[in-house]
């Protein structure tokens, strides 16, 4: 089946994740024509919980009763300004789609509508109200913006998670179709196009989707990342394209570096591009989507639109060398070719800042939280005898950590570099505008202070790790100290570069979301290792054969857990890991989802007694316990702060797994667990 349609689709992905601006808006409309782009997908605050997605943008008609959730001045501000960019847009030929995820109900659905709950507290996705109001929701929107194309749909990010939902009476594959099947169908009532993108971080999800797309109809539209999995640049060359076979097939990429400042540091990434553009050309598409900017930063006018020229010159059969020579000309003059010089550094530079080894060493590359540094190994790498769990996205197929010294000794490279960078830059100054030197001195201001932070945050994952491996104060102390240079780095930088500065205003950067540290990870992580340190005292002062302080950097056990969904909290000055997400319920209200697993040392051919401590989000207990295939339920049990619950095992051999489950409304707490 030849599933290319014509004419080729040069598309721009636009407003990641941020709301609607007139004067932006209407600056990317402008740049789509006169560059010849025929397609323009919206983004928006797809994870505002208020403005985000098609909801955010529309007023209820049927379902007017819920309509006081919405913000009434985005809704109007932006029938307003969306409208008058679809005039500009369609007047152009230009086919215009409003990203949407699902799946999203008003907070307060539930409630108004009890009977679509299970008797876990979970929405039954197939009840008759859930489809109606779905279906209510795309005709809404489509009168609200009648010019506006199709919707771009994902599954996953919203507070009911499909995929995640537990005690269905649909199978994953099921769901998935069920859903889609309801918002395809009432688009195509309205002469409107879907877009669906898998977004998949394993494998078998990834192949379920589409089986479920190809079997819903060859007229929508699978859109997919050209990295696999998310946008690292250490992420493999997208395979799964193979397997889009029964529907059109649009390319998703990312030359915008989303994973490599968003904008705020200076990034080329020439090379990447052209070998994902002809990775692509491998598979039949009907052309690509290029992602251009992120949280309020765009490229016109910087440095990094040069990554958009690459890739407009490879979309229009143009000559790339050409096309980069060009733009460092007309934009820096007499400097362009030294700029270039430098900027064809900066991707090898953000490498070496933001991987160890090629594995994903950052947020989003943010400064990453606490809890996002733990679950994502990084405590976990500086071990001695370290384990990764598979089945996570941002690691490399077949990655190894080589040794620390390397890891270690690759920030100090970056830290030179980036300094090195800084003063080549810094000698141009005259030889362009000075518009132009303020604005890629900024950039790289802040990546020499990027490179600093990050050398001490790598050594702040060794030293609290070596802390634990030996005892020895001494780490300790090169702890503290690197936790003050971070402190101070960041007060330099502030004072120097103000709003500007990259992790100052870098949404999550050098933040925390335990309330009580105020966004400081410095404080966060004194008050973690102060509680993991006291904590594992205590317990071996015991007569135990294994034990795991939940939660802690130091859990180890070769934790596994489900991608995103396991997260760690400090509560009342002890950790503890969830089987959900960030604070439990306060992202998912009415959903059951998420697990982990430890491998535990046991007394073979012997009793042992394992014990768990165990706490609630709420005033009752539910948690499944899987011990070494022995599964042991509580459900609603009544439970106030923390307790003991103890289970006798007798293993066939050294170690045991145990899994624990989320299973209902009330999220558990997981303190510690003891074998004896």
């Amino acid at each position: 089946m030849n599933h290319l349609i014509q004419p080729k689709i040069k598309g721009i992905s636009i407003v990641n994740p941020d709301e609607v601006e007139r004067t932006y808006l209407l600056r990317c409309v402008d740049y789509a024509v006169k560059n010849g782009f025929n397609h323009i997908q919206l983004t928006g605050p797809i994870h505002d919980g208020v403005k985000g997605n098609v909801d955010g943008m529309t007023f209820n008609k049927k379902y007017a009763e819920f309509n006081y959730e919405k913000d009434a001045d985005y809704i109007n501000m932006c029938m307003n300004v969306v409208n008058e960019a679809l005039e500009i847009s369609n007047a152009a030929g230009i086919k215009t789609f409003m990203w949407h995820h699902e799946l999203v109900l008003p907070t307060d659905f539930g409630k108004r509508f009890p009977e679509i709950l299970n008797e876990n507290g979970d929405m039954e996705v197939t009840h008759p109200l859930v489809k109606d109001y779905l279906e209510n929701k795309i005709y809404d929107f489509f009168e609200a913006y009648p010019k506006m194309d199709g919707i771009v749909l994902t599954l996953h990010e919203t507070k009911i998670p499909l995929l995640k939902l537990k005690n269905q009476k649909l199978g994953k594959i099921e769901r998935v179709k069920y859903v889609t099947e309801i918002l395809f169908n009432a688009c195509s009532k309205l002469g409107k196009e879907m877009v669906v993108r898998p977004f998949a971080s394993l494998a078998e999800d990834q192949d379920m989707m589409l089986k479920a797309f190809a079997e819903i109809s060859p007229k929508l539209i699978v859109m997919d990342k050209w990295t696999k999995y998310d946008w690292s640049l250490s992420l493999p060359d997208n395979d799964f394209f193979k397997n889009i076979k029964g529907n059109p097939f649009l390319v998703e990429t990312d030359i915008f570096g989303e994973y490599f400042g968003k904008g705020r540091l200076p990034i080329m990434f020439k090379e990447h591009i052209e070998h994902k553009y002809e990775h692509c050309g491998q598979f039949p598409h009907s052309g690509f989507v290029n992602r251009i900017d992120r949280n309020y930063q765009n490229p016109f006018g910087s440095v990094n639109e040069v990554n958009l020229v690459v890739m407009h010159a490879l979309t229009n059969d143009l000559d790339v060398e050409d096309a980069v020579n060009k733009f460092f000309t007309e934009r820096y003059g007499k400097a362009g070719n030294a700029v270039r010089e430098i900027m064809e550094k900066t991707e090898e530079n953000q490498k070496k800042i933001f991987y160890m080894n090629g594995y994903y060493f950052t947020q989003g590359s943010y400064f990453p939280e606490v809890n996002h540094a733990k679950n994502h190994f990084f405590f976990e790498i500086m071990r001695e005898d370290y384990a990764i769990a598979s089945n996570e996205w941002f690691i490399p197929v077949g990655w190894k950590r080589k040794s620390i010294e390397s890891i270690l000794a690759e920030k100090e490279e970056a830290k030179v570099e980036a300094a090195e960078l800084l003063e080549k830059i810094t000698a141009l100054k005259g030889q362009m505008s000075d518009d132009e030197y303020d604005k890629i001195l900024l950039k790289f201001k802040n990546l020499d202070y990027v490179a600093k932070i990050w050398r001490e945050l790598a050594y702040t994952l060794y030293n609290y790790a070596k802390y634990f491996e030996t005892k020895a104060e001494s780490y300790e102390t090169a702890l503290n100290e690197c936790l003050k240079n971070i402190d101070d780095l960041h007060a330099q930088g502030r004072k120097e570069l103000g709003e500007a500065f990259y992790n100052y205003l870098g949404a999550r950067g050098y933040t925390n979301s335990i309330p009580e540290f105020g966004g400081d990870f410095c404080a966060c992580l004194r008050a973690n290792f102060a509680a993991e340190k006291a904590a594992t005292a205590e317990l071996e002062k015991q007569d135990l054969v294994d034990f795991i302080v939940c939660g802690g950097a130091m859990e180890g056990h070769k934790l596994q857990k489900e991608v995103n969904f396991s997260d760690t909290l400090l509560i009342d000055g002890m950790q503890c890991r969830i089987p959900g997400n960030k604070a439990g319920a306060k992202w998912s209200t009415i959903n059951a989802h998420g697990w982990f697993s430890y491998l535990l040392k046991v007394n073979k051919d012997k009793e042992n007694v394992v014990t768990f401590n165990l706490g609630s989000a709420t005033d009752k207990l539910s948690i499944s316990l899987d011990i070494g295939g022995e599964v042991h339920t509580i459900k609603r049990e009544p439970i106030q702060g923390r307790k003991d619950f103890s289970f006798t095992l007798t293993p066939t051999s050294d170690f045991v797994r145990i899994r624990i489950d989320r299973i209902d409304e009330n999220t558990p707490y997981i303190f510690s667990i003891k074998i004896k």
